[in-house]
């Protein structure tokens, strides 16, 4: 009986441990990239497409190339909300509906210091599927506009 009690708090350690990992460690499969095609410019970005990836997004990053950049896929178009949690760079954000620029954001600014219930938040203006994040100016530099075709490449590196 004692020996099953202590098998018993051992899988539920093992369980607790494994949940905890995921949840604060991340998803520790290697990041996708896909190409990204806007505006006749191509893009290698990493794909957040899981809950953890999309929550760690670019957070920590020291820099971003300018053919750079992540895409985050949800499962279904919704309202999408982003902050800037420990960012340490720039961004533009392009809000993509249909494989359309559904709107952007320019120059989103890391706010470091600032309390998680404070920062500003970035909110799609309509129900989107994918969000892009690419290095700050790159919506003014390439004339990015509501409209504009966005060609995803699956599968492409």
């Amino acid at each position: 009986m004692k020996m099953s009690g202590v098998a018993i708090l051992f899988g539920v350690s093992v369980a607790a441990a494994a949940y905890l990992a995921y949840r604060y460690l991340g998803d520790a499969s290697p990041v996708g990239r896909v190409t990204v095609v806007l505006r006749r410019e191509t893009f290698a970005v990493d794909l957040a497409d899981t809950p953890s990836r999309r929550e760690r997004g670019l957070s920590g990053r020291e820099r971003l190339a300018a053919d750079e950049g992540m895409l985050f896929r949800f499962d279904a178009p919704a309202r999408q909300s982003f902050w800037m949690r420990g960012m340490k760079i720039p961004i533009d954000i392009v809000w993509i509906a249909g494989g359309e620029v559904a709107g952007v954001e320019e120059h989103a600014e890391p706010e470091p210091g600032v309390p998680l219930w404070r920062l500003k938040t970035y909110t799609s203006p309509e129900p989107v599927a994918e969000v892009l994040e690419l290095v700050a100016g790159t919506v003014t530099r390439l004339g990015i506009a509501r409209g504009d075709a966005v060609e995803v490449k699956w599968g492409e590196r």
